[in-house]
């Protein structure tokens, strides 16, 4: 549900149209009067660009909420998948980080765009200064779909999906080297690297960490993966990968080699399923492979490496 649909009721009777966009998107007053002006608002299946016009008891207000969070225009460019009054789902760019450490600038987070595309979301979750309504986590290097509730109810439904393992997070990976089978399970405890505080490693002691993978195509000397992650440790893929003996591509920290890719690792969080905390049905959403990323496909395929 990318549009939000609302039968006027009392509270909103006689209210000015953009005020009443402004109240129920959720944008600023000028947000909303230039959503009206672009023609992203509706009255009884007709859109209407007179901001001054007042609703009447019944009337039936459509506003396109992507559109209305575009508008936001955050400093990050950050495509949305998907958005309604409950969560949006966005498209990450590889090379951001989703929150400040205390070596990072916070205003280039993913954290602070999705405030300044979503301000609703300040005030949502366990750390909303640090992570807004972000339940989820994506490497600084990985790209692709990534899920922001909007508000707590949403919030608290959408973590435990986490931590129950309801939702399902699909990633692609290039891997060097040629696995033998079409898919498999890689099932190895992570923690910390005692040799080095920002490495994971495979440790007996470590929490249980389970990776699924599926062959999707091969070349010479590497192969295009499928990975589906039981549960959701720090560099799961990556660590798991690498302990098989295929590191990621581009993945230095990990023994990737660089040759296809030297600015970041080839993952990319392909596809996210989970259950909409609010209506209770299925919601999937696709990210397609980054530009950068197909390139580096075809050089694969053209064995010219």
């Amino acid at each position: 549900m990318n549009a939000l649909n609302i039968e006027v009721g009392d509270t909103l009777t006689q209210e000015r149209l953009d005020r009443a966009v402004s109240v129920a998107g959720d944008v600023s007053r000028s947000i909303a009067g230039r959503m009206i002006d672009e023609g992203l608002v509706s009255v009884n299946g007709r859109v209407l660009r007179d901001k001054s016009y007042r609703l009447g008891h019944g009337d039936r207000l459509a506003i396109d909420l992507i559109q209305a969070a575009q508008q936001q225009r955050p400093s990050i460019p950050l495509p949305l998948l998907y958005f309604d009054e409950a969560m949006f789902v966005v498209d990450k760019p590889a090379g951001v980080i989703v929150h400040a450490t205390t070596t990072t600038d916070p205003t280039a987070t993913l954290a602070s765009a999705v405030v300044a595309l979503d301000p609703a979301v300040a005030a949502v979750g366990d750390e909303p200064s640090l992570r807004p309504g972000i339940y989820q986590r994506l490497d600084k290097s990985t790209s692709g779909v990534m899920g922001v509730a909007r508000t707590e109810i949403a919030f608290r439904a959408l973590k435990e999906q986490v931590a129950t393992h309801a939702m399902q997070r699909t990633y692609r990976a290039l891997v060097g080297g040629e696995l033998e089978e079409e898919e498999g399970v890689v099932d190895a405890p992570l923690g910390r690297d005692q040799r080095s505080r920002t490495r994971i490693a495979v440790i007996a002691e470590g929490r249980r960490a389970v990776t699924r993978f599926r062959v999707i195509e091969r070349f010479l000397g590497y192969t295009y993966v499928e990975l589906t992650l039981e549960t959701g440790r720090t560099h799961q893929i990556r660590v798991h990968m690498s302990a098989i003996g295929h590191p990621l591509v581009g993945d230095q920290a990990y023994g990737g080699e660089t040759r296809l890719l030297k600015d970041r690792v080839f993952l990319h969080s392909f596809r996210l399923a989970l259950t909409h905390p609010l209506s209770g049905l299925p919601l999937v959403t696709y990210s397609a492979l980054p530009a950068e990323l197909d390139r580096v496909l075809d050089l694969a395929r053209s064995a010219t490496v």
